[in-house]
C-alpha cells in the first residue's frame, strides 16, 4: 500500500527545513524533497544578524537546522520535483526524477536562486569573495575594494549600501547608462567612492584562496584587470515555477502569492521563504515563514480529518 504523508515540503533551505521541524513537532508524517540542502544560506560565509547567534556562517546554521529536522523525524531525500498534481480533496501526487509520492498537504519552499555571472572562477569563490547578497555580506568588506555587477535598482541599492563599508565600489554595467529609479541613480553618481564602469563585462574572477582580481572588458578599451577583494553579483533571481504553476498564483516577478497564513490559492498547498511575495528576503524571515507554513499545514490536515485544530495559540 502506498504511503501517504501528512505533508511534503519541496525545498531544503532554511525555510523548508524549519517547516520540517515544526511539522514533525506536531507529529506530522513529513517528507522533505530537495535538489540540494541549504539553498542560498550556504552562500553566506559570515552571519552576524541572526537572533541569539553572535557570529556564524550560513553553512553552520543549515547544518544545525538540518540535524534538528532529522532528529525530530523528518525524512529528507535529495531529488528534483518535476510536477505536483492534485488528486482530489486531501491528496496530492508529487513526481520527482526518481519516484512518486502522495501527501495530504504540500509546502513549497523551493526558494530563489541568484542568477550567476557564468564566468570562470565564480563557482570556486562563492563564499570566498563572491557574494549574491549585499545586505548579508557588506559588513565583511570594510575598507576593501569591491565590484557590483548588475542592472537596475538591485545593483544601485547594493552599491549604495557597500559605500558604508567598502573603500571603493566599482559598479559594472553592460549598458551605456544606468537603469533604475532616478533618485537612486543620482545618489550613485554623487557617491564619492562609487565609480561606474559603463559598457563593461566581467570575463573571469581570479585568485588563489579568495578573490584577488577580476578580468573585465570595456567597449573600446579592451581587456584589463581590476584588483578587488569582493564581487557582488546583483543580476536578480530566478525560480523554477514549472512544477507548481497549476496550483498557485504568481505576481509579475513570478513569486508565489500567499496570505498571512502562507496559504496559496489551492486548499492544502502552502508556500514559504524566498519563492513567495513576502518582501524581505532574509534568513530569519525565511525561518519564521517556514514555521508559519507548517502550522497552517497542520491546521489544514487536522480539519481534513475532522479533528480540532488550534488556530491562535493564545486565544481560547
Amino acid at each position: 500500500m502506498e504511503e501517504v504523508y501528512d505533508v511534503i515540503i519541496v525545498g531544503a533551505g532554511i525555510s523548508g527545513l524549519t517547516a520540517g521541524i515544526y511539522a514533525c513537532r506536531r507529529k506530522m508524517n513529513t517528507l522533505i524533497i530537495s535538489k540540494d540542502i541549504g539553498g542560498q544560506a550556504l552562500i553566506a560565509k559570515e552571519i552576524e544578524n541572526y537572533p541569539g547567534v553572535e557570529r556564524t556562517s550560513g553553512a553552520e546554521i543549515v547544518q544545525k537546522v538540518y540535524e534538528q529536522a532529522l532528529n525530530f523525524g523528518a525524512q529528507i531525500i535529495q531529488d528534483e520535483v518535476v510536477s505536483v498534481e492534485k488528486l482530489g480533496e486531501g491528496n496530492f501526487r508529487v513526481k520527482t526524477l526518481k519516484g512518486e509520492y502522495v501527501s495530504r498537504s504540500i509546502i513549497i519552499a523551493a526558494g530563489k536562486l541568484p542568477k550567476d555571472l557564468k564566468v570562470p572562477g565564480e563557482e570556486r569563490f562563492k563564499g570566498g569573495g563572491v557574494s549574491y547578497c549585499a545586505t548579508c555580506d557588506a559588513p565583511l568588506f570594510k575598507n576593501k575594494n569591491v565590484i557590483v555587477v548588475g542592472e537596475g535598482n538591485i545593483a544601485l541599492d547594493a552599491s549604495l549600501l557597500l559605500t558604508k563599508y567598502a573603500k571603493e565600489v566599482n559598479l559594472i554595467t553592460k549598458r551605456n547608462s544606468l537603469s533604475g529609479d532616478k533618485e537612486l541613480i543620482e545618489m550613485v553618481l554623487n557617491a564619492p567612492n562609487i565609480k561606474v564602469l559603463y559598457e563593461t563585462s566581467v570575463k573571469e574572477i581570479i585568485g588563489t584562496f579568495k578573490v584577488e582580481k577580476v578580468l573585465v572588458e570595456t567597449l573600446g578599451k579592451g581587456m584589463y584587470e581590476l584588483q578587488v577583494d569582493g564581487v557582488f553579483v546583483e543580476l536578480g533571481y530566478e525560480v523554477n515555477i514549472e512544477p507548481f504553476k497549476n496550483l498557485v498564483s504568481f505576481d509579475d516577478r513570478k513569486q508565489i502569492i500567499v496570505n498571512n497564513k502562507n496559504e496559496t490559492k489551492t486548499s492544502g498547498v502552502f508556500a514559504c521563504g524566498d519563492i513567495t511575495d513576502t518582501p524581505y528576503k532574509q534568513l530569519v524571515i525565511s525561518a519564521a515563514e517556514g514555521a508559519k507554513a507548517a502550522l497552517s499545514a497542520y491546521e489544514y490536515v487536522q480539519r481534513l480529518s475532522g479533528k480540532y485544530a488550534v488556530t491562535i495559540d493564545w486565544h481560547k
